[in-house]
């Protein structure tokens, strides 16, 4: 099976589907095989022909086996990599646009975009060869099938998982956009959904870089028309937000299973965004939770100044929609409930019982009352034989101020801690905000590496009786340290906390003890239950700690 595109695109995806169930984190269920892209497709019609190179093999190593799809740029096929003796799939570009040096750059550039990302949630690209007029990337194969596959066998897709897609989309955009590389052509059939779980993105041919001027032929458009940004129809400067917007229609497209923009032709569906605004998803499906529509309709915003500023930002907001989240992906803060008890009589309970029950037991409450108050009046007539003694007044603990905040990584092979642009998002006193670790394949991070943390320098030595920590809900383990001055360079050693967290799953209130100091150090030691299909990471939302000024 291929998750394609419609043939008139200008790019593909490439999957193989294997036998048996998806019984991974995310069960995306069964697709017609049949179906490819926007419909289905003939893979014995001439556009295809699926013999001509079965058997060729490309740049001395790459065998292509069988043809699973094709797009309007290029053909598809499974092969196999005779040197490492390993499943590939090959992207080859139609011969009859081989002689065009402009379609030719632009699949090339693909291959440069892809490689420069190490993202688990990026198709990997492994190759790229050019062999007697033959164009070809050589990529990961993938056991997976596609978002667009999905929504056209469910119709909508549920919240939840609706919520799940979008935030391992965004870790993988943004990962995309801090390497200076805008993708521009997001869109449900260059989303991959694999049979373990993951969600991967596929298809950075037309992908633009910051510094790199645009890839067009003859002024035309590059994306598909459906999922284009505003700013992408108005030839007016294209940056990140121009792919949170189109993951806002997909999203849309997700949870009421239509995109917000209709009309008879692609260039209406086009420019229709130009000039309206989006019906709420509520008003067609009214089981969305509200902050997750209204997530979606900011990031819809045809203004790119009116969207979130990043994909972080986005991701924030996602984490904070009012939707039940399990355990392998991050989600926001639940406060317990209320519980309400209802009590039914037991049998043989009958009214009788109850008419003296309850003046009975007010009775004996009023009794009790009169016994303690008569202790205390006693109590409170008693001289005061200790003699003179000396008060000290200890001032309320109050959120202290802060000074500034920065990541912590002193086993880190980088010059700066981990995400440390982020970091003051954990003190900005903003839940839709975060600071979060990198991702690792294990909780307890790799060779010598024993934590990352987030240094907090506060205005001044002060009294410190808590510190409130929320974030991920995946247990998470770590330290806090209450420090006069900077930690130590090397790590915290054998330093001793002032308070231990395990298993955190919710925010959490940690009692320091009045420990003094000009500086609290969180210092996170286990990443907890995978995040993302296998992989490892946590998220700090705030951490506030509460004291008092320090006595001189």
């Amino acid at each position: 099976m291929v998750d394609g595109l419609d043939p008139t695109g200008t790019s593909t995806s490439w999957t193989r589907t294997g036998p048996g169930g998806r019984d991974g984190p995310i069960a995306w269920g069964r697709v017609d095989e049949t179906q490819v892209g926007s419909g289905p497709i003939d893979l014995t019609r001439g556009s295809l022909p699926t013999g001509s190179l079965a058997g060729t093999t490309l740049g001395g190593r790459y065998r292509l086996d069988r043809i699973i799809g094709a797009g309007g740029m290029a053909q598809v096929w499974e092969g196999t990599d005779s040197v490492l003796g390993r499943r590939v799939a090959v992207k080859v570009l139609h011969p009859h646009l081989a002689d065009d040096e402009s379609l030719v750059r632009r699949f090339r550039q693909e291959a440069i975009a892809a490689a420069r990302l190490n993202d688990p949630g990026i198709v990997g690209v492994y190759d790229t060869c050019s062999d007697d007029g033959h164009e070809a990337i050589v990529m990961e194969l993938l056991q997976a099938t596609t978002l667009h596959q999905l929504i056209d066998e469910r119709g909508t897709i549920d919240p939840d998982t609706t919520l799940r897609i979008g935030l391992r989309l965004l870790d993988a955009l943004e990962s995309a956009h801090r390497a200076g590389l805008v993708h521009r052509d997001v869109k449900p059939s260059n989303v991959l959904l694999c049979d373990d779980g993951r969600v991967k993105i596929a298809d950075f041919g037309i992908a633009k870089a910051d510094d790199q001027t645009e890839l067009t032929r003859d002024g035309s458009l590059l994306g598909t028309a459906s999922y284009l940004a505003p700013e992408q129809l108005t030839g007016t400067d294209v940056d990140a937000r121009a792919d949170l917007y189109s993951l806002g229609l997909v999203l849309y497209e997700c949870l009421t299973g239509r995109v917000p923009f209709r009309g008879d032709t692609g260039a209406a569906v086009a420019l229709a965004r130009l000039h309206t605004t989006p019906t709420d998803p509520r008003r067609i499906r009214s089981d969305i939770p509200p902050r997750l529509a209204d997530a979606v309709m900011r990031a819809l915003e045809r203004d790119p100044d009116r969207r979130f500023d990043s994909a972080a930002d986005f991701r924030a907001a996602l984490l904070h929609a009012d939707v039940d989240v399990p355990a392998a992906v991050p989600g926001p803060p639940i406060e317990p409930p209320a519980v309400t008890t209802v009590e039914h009589d037991p049998p043989g309970f009958g009214r009788s019982e109850r008419r003296w029950l309850l003046p009975a037991f007010l009775i004996l409450l009023i009794a009790v009352g009169i016994i303690v108050a008569g202790l205390l009046f006693r109590e409170s007539r008693q001289p005061d034989t200790a003699g003179p003694t000396t008060s000290s007044t200890v001032a309320p603990a109050e959120p202290l101020p802060i000074a500034s905040v920065s990541s912590y990584d002193p086993q880190g092979s980088g010059t700066s801690g981990e995400n440390d642009s982020l970091a003051a998002r954990a003190t900005d006193g903003d839940d839709l905000t975060a600071w979060r670790t990198e991702t690792y394949d294990q909780p307890d991070f790799f060779g010598d590496k024993t934590g990352i943390g987030l240094v907090i320098h506060l205005a001044g030595r002060s009294r410190l009786e808590n510190v409130r920590v929320s974030g991920s809900t995946n247990g998470w383990s770590g330290q806090v340290y209450v420090l006069d001055g900077d930690p130590d360079p090397a790590g915290p050693g054998d330093l001793h906390p002032s308070a231990t967290l395990t298993d955190v799953r919710g925010p959490v209130s940690v009692d320091l003890g009045g420990a003094t100091g000009t500086t609290v150090l969180l210092w996170i030691t286990d990443l907890g239950d995978p995040t993302d299909g296998s992989r490892h990471r946590v998220e700090i939302q705030e951490v506030v700690p509460n004291g008092s000024p320090a006595p001189s």
